[in-house]
């Protein structure tokens, strides 16, 4: 008789990673807490120097789920494709070695993709800031929960398309941290590859989204979170925005990789770009040119790109060394589409915005809440997924009805505490017994 776990695909969780020992202890302490029990977790080491084997086979002597494998030091792009190499039929989701999921999102995962009979599922994640990164405390973003739907591929695509923003695009259908795929899905992809290969862009993470949302009309969207985003002093993200030695360095290291793999011809065949809306561009460009692939949107309006990559620019995140290559990069491509002088002449009218120092401490906007991590005692990922989880359970069953229930109730009982009670009886009435 097959048993219950037997009967349940198998959640395979891929960690590609390179020397995060510290943090990848606490990631691994999110997965072992997953009460899914068919559950793989696989740690590919791009040839960590610090101790992150002896991190991952202690982790797996305590859960037999744990699987440790390198392909030596290969980059992070050979690195996330060596991982998917190493998955067996069933579900897949891509984990950083800072992030997380968070308690029973395994076992979510399986529900909503078992009611919904869909092949693709993603979420909206919180994303929790440790200590060094922005300030020397740590911080915690969690966005306002939403409700579960079903989003149109073509709406995504087509938005991706005008708007150049696939790190901000709450639905974007991502495998990396924020959703998880069937394997029959990812190996459509791979047939239609020249080599075989799911990660084609320079980067793995976005382009995952945009080519899996073409090959399905619909997708499943979860309204709360199932897995939370880490930023560490090791994340290549932070490295490059930042000024310090270390992090140019460490940035230095991770573009001298990425950028073997040109962009798309369109984009001039320029080296890799952070600027989210080169990659988004990027990432589209190259699912569209797969054989077969059923994805369709507008046609890129070369203009709109340059402008949304220089009003990047100007929001006042990026080093001035780091602005002077990206606007290298955008004037070839204004070049290869004839728009030099229109770019240039763009350039000179944009004004920048000071440099820009990230919010810390507590605060709250129209969607989102942000956490001083040091006054709820959130140390690592670990703690942020307990916090993150618990707090969403509480949110999410808080309607405009509930609020207002809640309200009616305690006004009743105010009410009621001080309406005039019965007299004390008079003294002729009072007994001592005995």
């Amino acid at each position: 008789m097959m048993t219950e776990t037997e009967s349940k695909p198998l959640f395979t969780v891929i960690i590609p990673t390179k020397d995060r020992a510290e943090y990848l202890h606490h990631t691994l302490r999110t997965c072992s807490i997953q009460d899914y029990e068919n559950l793989e977790i696989i740690v590919s080491d791009d040839g960590s120097s610090d101790n992150t084997k002896a991190v991952v086979l202690e982790a797996a002597r305590k859960d037999s789920r744990i699987r440790y494998i390198t392909p030596g030091s290969v980059g992070m792009r050979d690195n996330f494709e060596f991982a998917l190499n190493h998955v067996k039929p069933g579900y897949v989701i891509a984990l950083g070695g800072d992030d997380g999921i968070l308690p029973y999102g395994v076992s979510q995962m399986w529900r909503a993709l078992e009611e919904t009979r869909m092949e693709l599922l993603t979420w909206g994640m919180p994303i929790f800031i440790y200590p060094g990164v922005r300030s020397s405390k740590g911080q915690l973003h969690l966005n306002r929960p939403g409700k579960s739907k079903i989003p149109r591929s073509s709406d995504y695509l087509k938005r991706q398309a005008e708007n150049f923003n696939y790190l901000y695009d709450f639905e974007s259908p991502i495998f990396y941290i924020k959703g998880v795929v069937t394997t029959k899905l990812v190996e459509r992809v791979r047939s239609r590859t020249t080599d075989g290969r799911f990660y084609v862009c320079p980067t793995p993470d976005g382009f995952s989204g945009i080519v899996l949302a073409g090959e399905v009309e619909q997708y499943a969207f979860s309204g709360i979170p199932l897995t939370i985003a880490g930023a560490s002093p090791t994340s290549q993200g932070m490295a490059y925005l930042s000024e310090g030695k270390e992090a140019k360095k460490l940035s230095d290291s991770f573009y001298g990789t990425v950028s073997r793999v040109p962009m798309h011809r369109d984009l001039a065949s320029q080296p890799y770009s952070p600027l989210i809306s080169l990659m988004t561009a990027d990432y589209l460009l190259t699912a569209k040119d797969l054989p077969g692939w059923p994805g369709h949107f507008p046609e890129i309006d070369f203009k709109n790109l340059l402008m949304k990559g220089l009003t990047e620019l100007a929001n006042g995140v990026y080093a001035e060394d780091r602005i002077n290559r990206e606007l290298a990069i955008l004037d070839k491509i204004a070049q290869h589409h004839g728009l030099e002088a229109f770019f240039r002449g763009k350039v000179k009218e944009t004004r920048r915005r000071q440099s820009r120092k990230p919010f810390v401490g507590n605060g709250i906007t129209p969607s989102q809440v942000f956490l001083d991590c040091d006054m709820f005692r959130i140390h690592n990922i670990f703690d942020a997924a307990y916090f993150s989880y618990f707090l969403y359970q509480v949110l999410s069953k808080i309607s405009f009805g509930t609020i207002r229930k809640l309200v009616a109730d305690s006004l009743k009982y105010k009410m009621e505490q001080l309406r005039r009670g019965n007299r004390f009886p008079p003294e002729s009435e009072w007994i001592l017994e005995g």
